[in-house]
């Protein structure tokens, strides 16, 4: 296919990601442009995903289908997503080379009704580069001189206590007693096995967690890990991110802070998140926080993008819109996401994407600092778990006090108290 890694560093990053994504997942990542670099979105070559109501038309449909298309009808997964409500089939391989995407454009022109059936996308906690899709953070961890956190530890003597979920890379337990870190004592989540090596995202879902604690002390955060060892690359389809936070429900949450997620095909509402809210969010006090995407772009980044998620965006330390932020429908709101300093495992990283691939980065104070509206992200989490603990609100009002507080700009500028900022509707 030759060098697609001609470009600038951008689009040498994004191709580095998605590369590693696809090793990471035995070649199980394809993508919807010839270059990865341009990519929107990202899907499994043989996973189709259709809500239940539909699957008897999604059948029918895929039986019309010529057979030089579809050689075999597509087999029903055995894998039972969401109580039955949203089924997986699996296509055999298609004797013209069609896609997945290919598939569903055929089925949809022979009648089958647009997004009853989709890919099954990778949501993922890659970097932003010069293609799409992708989430945070906006660059790889870098070390630190500093010896306490950035945005610090809000003191809080009193409220009650909140229970905060974060689905993420999974928990580093040493950070939990370690005395450079005492914000996060008494954190708990499943052990992502870091050793002295450190992968690629190790202690993402820490560093997370301790923005939560910063603003909240008062939360019990929980960080349920869907990558936990490395697997996936950062990486999890959107079919198996659904069970990761059934999970994260069974610990009663009342936020959830996902710092993940994906573009679509045709930019359609993604449909497991939108199942997953159906199921288990409707009627429930529980509010997702989502980080909004580092592609600078304003295109619909999922479930940041949903009407039910409060979809977080990055501002720099001088409270302008980063870079790398996403905006339009993803973002709801912005709050700082540049340069955070928060709690990292010790141990040595070695960078792997582009301009600084191969850079060796020594970790040693427990501490790192990461971009990203994977970071901004927590600290919206965390004012809002405050403003529960504080006011002993629900989720939903909290959410809404603090949002209120945002202030309406066109180029969002922060000021010495003004926390978040909301764009012109």
């Amino acid at each position: 296919m030759g060098d697609w890694k001609i470009g600038d560093d951008r689009r040498r990053r994004s191709t580095d990601q998605l590369r590693d994504l696809d090793r990471a997942n035995d070649g199980q990542v394809f993508w919807d442009t010839e270059a990865p670099a341009d990519f929107t979105y990202l899907f499994h070559p043989d996973h189709v995903l259709v809500g239940a109501e539909d699957v008897e038309d999604f059948e029918a449909f895929a039986a019309r289908l010529d057979k030089g298309v579809l050689a075999e009808p597509p087999r029903r997964d055995d894998v039972r997503l969401l109580g039955g409500d949203l089924v997986r089939y699996v296509l055999a391989p298609r004797p013209g080379g069609e896609s997945v995407p290919d598939v569903l454009a055929l089925l949809e022109r022979d009648g089958l009704r647009l997004g009853a059936a989709t890919p099954d996308h990778w949501v993922h906690v890659s970097p932003g580069g010069g293609g799409g899709g992708q989430a945070c953070p906006a660059t790889e961890p870098e070390e630190t001189g500093l010896t306490e956190p950035w945005p610090p530890v809000a003191p809080q003597d009193e409220g009650c206590e909140v229970k905060v979920v974060v689905v993420d890379t999974g928990w580093n337990p040493p950070s939990g007693s370690d005395g450079r870190t005492p914000w996060l004592k008494g954190v708990d989540g499943d052990d992502e096995l870091n050793g002295p090596d450190l992968r690629p995202y190790a202690g993402h879902g820490t560093f997370i967690a301790g923005v939560v604690r910063c603003l909240a002390p008062r939360t019990e955060v929980f960080v349920e890990g869907f990558a936990v060892g490395g697997v996936g690359g950062g990486g999890i389809l959107e079919s198996e991110i659904v069970g990761q936070l059934e999970e994260a429900m069974a610990h009663h949450p009342q936020v959830i802070n996902l710092s993940a997620g994906c573009r679509t095909r045709l930019d359609l509402p993604s449909l497991a998140f939108a199942r997953f809210h159906r199921r288990h969010l409707r009627g429930k006090d529980v509010v997702v926080v989502a980080a909004a995407g580092n592609d600078g772009w304003a295109a619909p980044f999922w479930p940041a993008a949903f009407d039910w998620a409060v979809g977080v965006g990055s501002l720099d330390r001088d409270g302008r819109v980063s870079s790398f932020s996403n905006y339009g429908v993803s973002a709801d709101v912005y709050a700082l996401g540049r340069n955070i300093v928060n709690a990292f495992p010790d141990g040595t990283f070695v960078c792997h994407e582009s301009p600084n691939k191969g850079d060796v980065r020594v970790f040693s104070t427990g501490l790192a600092r990461w971009s990203g509206t994977s970071f901004a992200a927590p600290v919206v989490a965390g004012l809002i778990a405050r403003q529960i603990s504080e006011t002993g609100s629900s989720a939903a009002d909290a959410r809404d006090a603090v949002l209120a507080r945002a202030v309406y700009d066109s180029d969002p500028v922060i000021g010495p108290h003004q926390e978040l900022r909301q764009p012109y509707a």
